[in-house]
């Protein structure tokens, strides 16, 4: 999905939470209470079902779900010995609709809009509260950012501990006449998990702040609320998840079961390709109030995939290594075949011996005769040996190598004076439209090539313009002919020079296989034109990058403008 889909939804997410908090003082009460404990997560891709994780979605990662959720029996009154005397909720689903998205890669912010879309139960003796009556309606809105504390994890699939703060905050936008709602309540918590080999460990603990409510004998108030959860990946798709979590009452006088709710749940998450299902269920371990004998729940929905983790490099285990057949110490004795020297190309080649690795090695060193001798044999032995004198100019041959010096090519003329060789340098300024370079990478007076310089160390070919295109086209305009003949000309001077790539690059404006695609023609538009100007084909590549290596801001025109370029980068060298 794009970037404007995703504002799209980010701006439907923000209206909707304004329209619904607009209305929730028209619709609340203050008689009754919420009754239901089971809060899901909006992001349950990223966290557990009721537990939160202290992962966030990365920037601009949305995920939406439908989630129905079917308890029995959540509010039940009980005599003194905790036997239940009639269900004032028997039945109860409710359908939450889960919104999220995360936000530079450290908040994310959720929305859990519930329908309750099913309640039945009895008449409750205050004339305020009937339960029994409760029909298709909102329940109260919640509100759930969180923000990433620390995180030792690169990735969401790797060992390592992290933690976050979340703030539930609920507006009254139910009715709390026949329990689907409540007053304004707001509960901050801290959510710790560790991945360790694969299962993931969350804990929760948090305090929730409202009004008190008092039905009967129960007390609904101020609550401290826990969550334990693990998760367990049986395949890449599938993940088994498990949590038990619940409420304290802090501000009671006693420690009552009616007003500590306890419960457990368990069930499967599905996620491929962005599509999430899950699927579970529970029952109550502590029948406090809202907990139910039984809860089902299912779901369906999309989120924006997280990128997959890299692949650590495998390092392969070291074969054995094999016994020395030398040391450096003995090498003297331990490697007798020493090569015997002889004569190449005119210099006298010998032989050391050396212990490598434990193994015998011969290295050879070239050593150029010196002036007025050649190497050859002498008495069967490779030696350098003294030569006739010269008898004229052409004998001397031996001229140093041209040199470029402040723009001034030197060569040197061989001279047999008295027998002997000399070379006196001979410098030759280069005319106004050259400059001292080299010539198939000889040193010589070649065409200035002012925009164009090769960067050994960088192993690249320097421009210092930029190469034009035609608008929206892969023809290179005509302002870039001199850049691109001066390249030819450095490609030319430098034979040495095997293999060149040319990158194609261009800004993140537009969708990116549209980028990949028009760099990629640009590129190849690089490569025929220095082909058309009599550089070898097979040393030139041509690849198409797009937006992926950007080397300036792309949300500013200055960055954009950086972005959109061509670079030529030595792949390969003589």
């Amino acid at each position: 999905m794009d970037k404007r889909t995703t504002h799209c939804l980010f701006h439907i997410l923000v209206v909707s939470l304004a329209v619904l908090g607009f209305s929730f003082p028209q619709i609340a009460a203050a008689d009754g209470f919420d009754v239901q404990q089971f809060q899901p997560m909006p992001n349950i891709q990223g966290n557990f079902f009721d537990t939160a994780s202290a992962d966030v979605a990365p920037h601009l990662g949305w995920s939406g779900m439908v989630l129905f959720n079917y308890n029995n029996d959540p509010l039940v009154r009980r005599d003194e010995d905790d036997e239940a005397i009639e269900s004032l909720i028997e039945h109860q689903g409710t359908a939450h609709l889960l919104l999220s998205i995360g936000i530079i890669e450290r908040v994310e912010l959720g929305v859990d809009l519930p329908l309750v879309v099913m309640q039945s139960g009895a008449q409750h003796d205050a004339p305020a509260l009937s339960p029994g009556d409760g029909g298709f309606a909102i329940g109260d809105l919640r509100l759930v950012p969180k923000v990433q504390l620390f995180s030792t994890r690169d990735h969401v699939e790797e060992n390592g501990v992290a933690m976050a703060l979340l703030v539930d905050s609920h507006l009254p936008t139910g009715n709390s006449d026949v329990l689907q709602g409540g007053d304004f309540r707001i509960g901050p918590r801290l959510a710790f998990d560790a991945v360790v080999g694969g299962p993931r460990i969350g804990l929760n603990v948090g305090y929730l702040y409202r009004d008190e409510e008092a039905v009967e004998n129960l007390a609904v108030r101020d609550t401290l609320s826990w969550n334990v959860g693990i998760e367990v990946p049986v395949i890449d798709e599938l993940r088994l998840t498990g949590e038990v979590f619940g409420r304290l009452t802090p501000g009671a006088d006693e420690i009552r079961r009616v007003e500590s709710p306890t419960e457990a749940l368990a069930g499967v998450k599905f996620v491929h390709n962005g599509l999430q299902i899950v699927g579970g269920g529970g029952a109550g371990l502590i029948n406090g109030y809202g907990t139910p004998d039984a809860r089902a729940f299912v779901g369906v929905g999309w989120a924006t995939p997280h990128p997959p983790a890299e692949e650590p490099e495998v390092t392969p285990e070291p074969e054995p290594e094999p016994e020395p057949e030398c040391r450096p110490e003995t090498v003297a004795e331990q490697c007798p075949d020493v090569p015997a020297s002889s004569c190449e190309d005119g210099a006298l080649r010998t032989y050391t011996a050396a212990c490598e690795e434990g193994e015998c090695a011969y290295h050879s060193s070239d050593e150029p005769c010196g002036e007025g001798t050649r190497c050859e044999e002498d008495d069967g032995v490779a030696a350098c040996v003294a030569i006739p004198d010269c008898e004229a100019d052409g004998d001397c041959t031996d001229e140093p190598d041209p040199t470029c010096i402040d723009d001034v090519l030197t060569t040197h003329a061989g001279q047999c004076v008295d027998g002997s060789c000399h070379y006196e340098p001979v410098e030759t300024p280069c005319d106004e439209e050259q400059e001292c370079g080299l010539s198939a990478g000889i040193p010589a007076c070649v065409e200035a090539t002012d925009l164009v310089e090769v960067d050994e160390e960088r192993d690249r070919i320097d421009i210092s313009e930029v190469v034009y295109f035609e608008v929206n086209a892969d023809d290179v305009a005509g302002r870039s002919y001199n850049l691109l003949n001066q390249v030819a000309t450095v490609l030319t001077n430098h034979p040495e020079l095997v293999l060149i790539r040319i990158e194609g690059h261009t800004d993140s404006t537009g969708a990116r296989d549209y980028n990949v695609d028009l760099s990629q023609r640009r590129a190849e538009s690089v490569r025929q034109y220095l082909i058309d100007q009599g550089v070898d084909s097979d040393r030139l590549r041509a690849v198409g990058l797009g937006p992926d290596e950007p080397v300036a801001d792309n949300d500013t025109e200055s960055g954009r403008a950086e972005n959109r370029r061509v670079e030529f980068h030595i792949e390969q060298r003589d």
